[in-house]
């Protein structure tokens, strides 16, 4: 199964996606340090774990 290519898309896009292509992610947020970003998450890192799992690493715009 491939990757699905979510990079820098929406939170809300990239779940989609995901779910589009068979793929069951978890979400990890993170932030610089003092960071006070409140914009909308987007995908910095798409992780697989095993085959169809993956973990997407979001920040905030």
């Amino acid at each position: 199964m491939k990757q699905p290519d979510v990079l820098a898309l929406t939170l809300d896009e990239a779940i989609v996606h995901c779910n589009e292509t068979g793929w069951d992610v978890k979400i990890i947020y993170t932030k610089a340090p003092g960071d006070q970003s409140q914009g909308r998450p987007r995908v910095l890192r798409f992780l697989q774990t095993s085959p169809g799992r993956g973990v997407l690493t979001v920040a905030r715009e």
